[in-house]
């Protein structure tokens, strides 16, 4: 596990926000801590052109770098391949992950897989065609005023 890498990532934050809108957008909580972490994304031509996510203010650094992460893997990349990031590669993102941290890349894994769950649904319900929504905090696990944008 590289600690200083795995700050780096936490602090970096450049993907960690609330966009105006999405056409896809997912969450996971962790049982045990309670963070909730959220993605929100866009696409152009099947393409996810703009993904950000919140994630509980007082989450720990691994929870936060793998939320980073993930975002990053699937910055740029067709909405169906964003799908097969799993909290392997997460965890690879971050430099490695001890057991006790792992379940922050599984948290980033399963939030991103419910956001292209979503985005999918959207697009069914919609002729086929991605719909564009307002990006709502899940809020689940407390107010959306714990998350951090």
């Amino acid at each position: 596990m590289d600690k200083n890498r795995i700050i780096a990532a936490a602090r970096n934050g450049t993907h960690r926000g609330i966009p105006d809108t999405c056409m896809g957008s997912g969450f996971s909580q962790d049982p045990s801590c309670k963070d909730v972490l959220q993605y929100y994304f866009s696409t152009e031509r099947e393409i996810i052109t703009d993904i950000r996510y919140t994630i509980t203010e007082t989450s720990c650094y691994p929870s936060k770098a793998c939320g980073e992460a993930a975002a990053e893997l699937a910055q740029g990349k067709p909405v169906m391949e964003a799908y097969t990031i799993d909290a392997d590669k997460i965890g690879e993102a971050v430099g490695g992950l001890d057991m006790e941290h792992r379940h922050c890349a599984q948290m980033a894994e399963l939030a991103l897989k419910r956001a292209v769950l979503d985005y999918a649904r959207r697009r069914a319900g919609n002729g086929g065609i991605p719909a564009v929504m307002p990006a709502v905090p899940a809020g689940i696990g407390g107010s959306p005023d714990r998350l951090n944008a």
